[in-house]
C-alpha cells in the first residue's frame, strides 16, 4: 500500500458536531481555521444529516469507529491534527484523544484538543426536575426508540435574532436544527458522559476548554470537572458570560473564534 501524497498544508483540524447537529454547529469557525492555513474536516456523524429517527439505532461505538478511522487517515497525511468538538462532539473529542493518544508528540498522536461546551453534566438552568426519570424509561424494552424528546426554546441561543432564525428553519424543516431527538440517542449521550469521566485522565495533550456560565443545558461545572481531571496540566479554561449552550453561534461567537484560532496558532510544545 503506497503512502498518500502529502497535502499542501501540514496542519488539519478535525471538527465534531453535536447531537442532532451539522457543520452549522460551528458557525464560521471552520472558515476561520481555513484562513490561517489549516485544512478542515467536519464529517457528518452516523445517523445525522437525514431524519431525527435515524439517530435511534446509532451507538457510541458507531461514532467512535467513524472518528477513529477519519483521524487515522488524516494522521497519515498531516504532521499535526487538532481535534475540536462542541457539546456531545466535545465528549467524543475527549474519547478520541484518549484512544489515539493525541498529544503524545510522536507519530499520529501529535495535536491539540479544543472542547466547546462539553456536555458532561445535564444540570443547566433549563433542565426539568423530572429529567432523572429517563433512567427508568431506559429499563422498559423498546421504549427508548419510541419516545421523541422535543427540541424547544431557547435552542442553545441567547441572541434573539439568531434564535428567531433557527425557529424559522425549524418551521421550514430545513434540517439545520432537528425538532426532536429519540430518547435512544439521549441514552447514548448518558453512556458517553460516564465513559468520558473514565477517559479524562488519559488525555495528555494541550487543551482549550470554553464554556458559558449561562449555559442552559450543562453548567460551568462540566468545564471545571474536565479541567480538573484531564491528564495534562497544560489546559486553558475560558469562561463566557453572555451566551447559552451554542457558544459558536451566540453573542460571543467572535470571542470564541478569536480564542480558538489563537490557541491553534500558539507557539508551544508542538511548534
Amino acid at each position: 500500500m503506497s503512502t498518500p501524497a502529502s497535502p499542501p498544508s501540514n496542519h488539519a483540524v478535525l471538527m465534531i458536531h453535536g447531537l442532532g447537529g451539522t457543520r452549522h454547529d460551528f458557525g464560521s469557525l471552520d472558515r476561520k481555521f481555513e484562513q490561517i492555513g489549516c485544512d478542515v474536516y467536519l464529517p457528518s456523524l452516523p445517523g445525522h444529516g437525514s431524519r431525527p429517527d435515524q439517530l435511534s439505532g446509532v451507538s457510541l461505538r458507531d461514532y467512535m469507529q467513524l472518528l477513529s478511522r477519519t483521524y487515522r487517515e488524516l494522521a497519515l497525511r498531516y504532521e499535526r491534527v487538532d481535534v475540536a468538538g462542541i457539546s456531545m462532539g466535545a465528549l467524543l473529542a475527549v474519547m478520541l484523544s484518549a484512544r489515539e493518544r493525541l498529544g503524545s508528540g510522536t507519530g499520529r498522536g501529535k495535536g491539540r484538543l479544543i472542547l466547546l461546551s462539553p456536555l458532561l453534566f445535564l444540570d443547566g438552568w433549563a433542565g426539568s426536575r423530572f429529567q432523572p426519570l429517563r433512567y427508568l424509561l431506559y429499563c422498559v424494552p423498546g421504549l427508548r426508540h419510541l419516545i421523541r424528546v422535543p427540541e424547544g426554546e431557547p435552542f442553545g441561543i441567547k441572541n434573539t435574532r439568531i434564535r428567531n432564525l433557527i425557529r424559522r428553519h425549524l418551521l421550514k424543516g430545513s434540517g439545520v436544527h432537528y425538532p426532536y431527538v429519540p430518547l435512544a440517542a439521549i441514552a447514548q449521550v448518558d453512556w458517553m458522559r460516564f465513559a468520558v469521566k473514565r477517559a479524562l485522565s488519559r488525555v495528555t495533550c494541550e487543551t482549550l476548554v470554553m464554556h458559558s456560565e449561562e449555559d442552559e443545558v450543562t453548567s460551568i461545572r462540566s468545564a471545571e470537572f474536565v479541567c480538573k481531571h484531564l491528564g495534562t496540566r497544560n489546559v486553558t479554561l475560558v469562561r463566557l458570560t453572555d451566551s447559552y449552550h451554542m457558544i459558536t453561534l451566540d453573542n460571543e461567537r467572535n470571542t470564541v473564534a478569536d480564542y480558538t484560532v489563537a490557541f491553534v496558532q500558539r507557539p508551544g510544545m508542538l511548534t
